[in-house]
């Protein structure tokens, strides 16, 4: 795997308490990578150091395999960062996007660049002369991305870019990053609570918790928050109206893992018993990493699960992309973790 980005031994302590701690992680190159997690988990932080604004407590961090530094000049304009809470300058649109460039000495096709960034992120030309003040918050968002897709840079790193946006500025957000991707070659890592955004746009999904990478081969992460049901079952409201119950939760942000072996899926709904269902609907089928398996997945409400099967179990089934189905479950599969 060719990777450009690479966190090595890399730990990170805020007044003595450790916060990230990540023995390995290669980023690749020309990817879209996920990082979700519950709030706390350390995705934050772990984009402040790969974006270099940030120092980790110790470990290095390695670009295009040279170790770097924060603030390293070399490297440093190859790298962009967009938090959570948008900043702009109190200047206008044209104004806000056109500062790096400035900073880097650019004069000539000013407003050519402003122009094609604008409309990476679906503004027009009406919002160059606008105040920072004039945005509502969702234009704000996607003017502060303009800002750094302007620079072209290699990788580009955002923290929840769609949170308390309005439907239209996630989706030109979207678009934002997948035209990034793919026009110039960037690699973006994304951080969001909505899991099944980042499978819509992510080539691979990594996740926190506690400031800890999740093994790789864990699958149908649930994250919570729960409300405890009763002393046996906790239960997280899922955004379609579903509710996922499961075993009772430690504490209302602990992590889980459904086991894929654990889930049963079915076309039409099954008779009432002790198991827990929810309906959704497949959004894909691929090879899976085991030979001889396909993995389907399904998302439901905001929460995506993948089922492995077998090719002849497929085609029992008849399971087809955009198919709705049930999954069917015991709430005591679920694994929860420390």
């Amino acid at each position: 795997m060719d990777s450009i980005l690479r966190l090595h031994k890399v730990r990170h302590e805020y007044s003595g308490r450790e916060v990230l701690n990540i023995p390995e992680l290669s980023i690749p190159r020309d990817s879209i990578t996920g990082l979700a997690g519950p709030n706390g988990s350390g995705k934050s932080t772990m984009l402040r150091i790969l974006s270099l604004v940030e120092n980790c407590s110790s470990g290095s961090v390695f670009f295009n395999n040279k170790e770097i530094k924060p603030f390293d000049k070399e490297f440093r304009h190859q790298l962009a960062y967009l938090p959570q809470e948008t900043y702009l300058l109190k200047r206008t649109v044209f104004e806000n996007i056109a500062y790096g460039l400035k900073i880097r000495g650019q004069k000539n096709g000013l407003q050519d660049s402003v122009m094609n960034a604008l409309d990476l992120v679906g503004l027009t030309g009406q919002f160059l002369s606008r105040q920072w003040y004039e945005l509502s918050g969702g234009e704000s968002q996607r003017v502060a991305l303009a800002s750094r897709l302007v620079l072209k840079p290699a990788c580009l790193m955002l923290d929840e870019p769609t949170a308390s946006v309005d439907l239209e500025s996630a989706r030109n957000i979207s678009r934002a990053i997948l035209r990034a991707r793919q026009e110039w070659g960037t690699t973006l890592v994304v951080t969001s609570h909505h899991q099944s955004w980042l499978s819509d746009i992510c080539d691979q999904s990594i996740y926190l918790y506690n400031g800890r990478l999740l093994e790789y081969g864990y699958r149908n992460v649930l994250l919570g928050p729960w409300e405890k049901v009763d002393d046996q079952l906790s239960v997280m409201k899922m955004t379609d109206g579903q509710q996922l119950f499961v075993s009772q939760a430690p504490h209302a942000k602990s992590c889980a893992v459904l086991p894929s072996h654990a889930i049963q899926v079915s076309a039409s709904s099954p008779p009432a018993n002790n198991k827990q269902k929810l309906s959704g609907l497949i959004t894909g089928i691929y090879a899976d990493k085991q030979p001889e398996l396909l993995s389907i997945q399904v998302v439901c409400g905001d929460q995506q699960f993948i089922i492995t099967m077998s090719e002849s179990e497929l085609s029992k089934e008849g399971f087809l992309p955009n198919q709705k189905v049930f999954l069917v479950y015991q709430p005591q599969d679920i694994v929860w973790l420390p």
